[in-house]
């Protein structure tokens, strides 16, 4: 086939009213999805403002508990990697599992 030709160019389903023909010979009409409502920029900005303070402060907590762990409290590296592995592996277990059961509480 050439560019632009399609099964449908040799039907007559596009020549003839769509009362004259039959239910199954009618040419599908495509509805447009509905568009879903976005956030403005600004709606955005005020989320990420919002987020900022806590991500802050576990960056900061992660990066000084690793000087602290290091060369303070002298604990060899891998350890101090399983401390602060089990922490936020933890988290990602319990985070979900909390927020699942207070939106289904009443």
């Amino acid at each position: 086939m050439a560019k632009g030709e399609g099964a449908e160019s040799g039907s007559a389903a596009g020549l003839l009213p769509t009362s004259i023909l039959q239910a199954s010979e009618r040419p599908v009409q495509v509805k447009e999805p509905k568009k879903k409502q976005q956030l403005s920029i600004c709606n955005k900005l005020c989320y990420a403002v919002g987020g900022a303070p806590y991500q802050l402060t576990g960056c900061a907590l992660g990066f000084f508990l690793q000087i602290y762990l290091l060369d303070v409290a002298k604990v060899e590296p891998l350890p101090a990697s399983i401390i602060l592995f089990v922490g936020r592996a933890w988290d990602a277990f319990t985070d979900p599992l909390v927020g699942f059961c207070i939106s289904k509480s009443s």
